[in-house]
């Protein structure tokens, strides 16, 4: 019996064994379906498709006449007509400011409130040439396709970016990434011209923390291939989860400057 007994057990582990070995699955670490118990690719991976998109950042304060009225129509209708650009605002000196957001205004050329900037382009206060400098933007040649996934586990949020090199875009130069956490619906009092107080303004697209606590996030390894980096980000319990959402930015950097890439958004 001792003898039979023996010779199930080796040949369930032996089952095991070539089940395990046998196990089919992604297995590119540069991609979002990556599966580190794969052993044999199944062609399951996964890459970005290449979709160009813009930045607009926003300064705005609640206590800023003009951000509650062409300021906010700006960047309603740049948000509206362009589906691929993405709008974050950067509140000074209110309840919605971050530190993040602060270290970005300090990087950014120096204006006041409402003002707009395309990536880091300093944009005059005029709809048209922002609506201009946005389109310019999207019909730029793309380098680098993005993509990415996130999900909210307890506290934190848990975001995964891959990033891959377009055709003979050239990899030389220093890359940052950055993962900035947005908030929609918050309702605050916005003043607005004249001293009139809306108070149950909505705000939307407010930047609340950047993954890396930076302003540009953190510099990340090239290569001609791809690059999947991930992160676990920590939200505020003052923060309403389901409004929530990580876009990805890639930035590269020239000298202490830092020029817009591409970005992908998950809401």
């Amino acid at each position: 019996m001792k003898l039979y007994s023996f010779k199930l057990i080796l040949a369930i582990g032996i089952l095991v064994g070539l089940s395990s070995c046998s196990k089919k699955g992604c297995t590119d670490p540069t991609s979002l379906a990556f599966s580190a118990e794969a052993k044999k690719d199944d062609g399951s991976c996964t890459y970005p498709t290449s979709i160009k998109k813009a930045l607009v950042f926003k300064k705005t304060a609640t206590w800023c006449q003009y951000c509650g009225d062409w300021g906010t129509t700006y960047a309603n209708n740049i948000s509206s007509t362009y589906a691929k650009a993405q709008v974050i605002t950067l509140h000074i000196n209110d309840d919605f400011e971050s530190a993040e957001g602060d270290l970005i205004v300090d990087a950014l050329a120096s204006s006041g409130v409402p003002h707009f900037y395309v990536g880091t382009t300093d944009v005059p206060n005029s709809y048209s040439t922002l609506s201009n400098t946005v389109n310019t933007e999207l019909n730029e040649a793309n380098d680098v396709a993005l993509a990415m996934e996130s999900s909210v586990s307890g506290s934190s949020m848990d975001v995964k970016v891959q990033s891959q090199w377009q055709g003979s875009a050239s990899t030389n130069g220093v890359y940052y990434l950055a993962v900035y956490i947005l908030e929609d619906g918050l309702i605050k009092a916005q003043t607005l011209p004249g001293g009139a107080i809306d108070p149950s303004r909505i705000h939307n697209h407010v930047l609340r923390k950047e993954a890396s606590s930076t302003a540009f996030g953190k510099q990340i390894t090239i290569n001609g291939k791809g690059f999947l980096e991930s992160f676990s980000i920590p939200l505020n319990s003052t923060w309403v989860k389901a409004n929530c959402y990580p876009v990805a930015v890639l930035w590269k950097k020239n000298g202490s400057d830092f020029s817009f890439v591409n970005l992908v958004v998950n809401d």
